[in-house]
């Protein structure tokens, strides 16, 4: 469904971002959760909808979730950003943090 919404969108050439990347579970301290989740759970469940909209559909940008991974902030995960969304799945577009999702900068550009 995501990537017919993107495809849709962007063929106006309007500019989507696919959010929130990735194990965002909470509204409740979102900001502080960390979602303690293993590579085969995290693969088959979370990552599973956002790899199919970004190799089908190629989103302008896909946006952080405010919450850690197994101990790391989204938005600061190499892992994440580097070698699977990147590496991967080919995303070559932009990555962005939801408002103050970015904990530390220099974490965040160097992910």
């Amino acid at each position: 469904l995501a990537s017919a919404f993107v495809k849709g969108v962007q063929s106006l050439s309007v500019g989507t971002s696919v959010k929130h990347f990735v194990a965002n579970n909470h509204e409740l301290d979102r900001m502080v959760t960390d979602a303690i989740v293993d590579e085969r759970t995290l693969r088959e469940i979370y990552l599973r909808g956002f790899e199919i909209a970004v190799k089908e559909s190629n989103p302008w940008t896909i946006m952080m979730a405010y919450n850690r991974l197994n101990g790391v902030y989204c938005s600061e995960n190499k892992w994440l950003c580097q070698s699977v969304l990147r590496e991967e799945w080919g995303f070559d577009g932009l990555t962005v943090s939801d408002w103050s999702a970015t904990n530390n900068r220099v974490e965040g550009i160097n992910a």
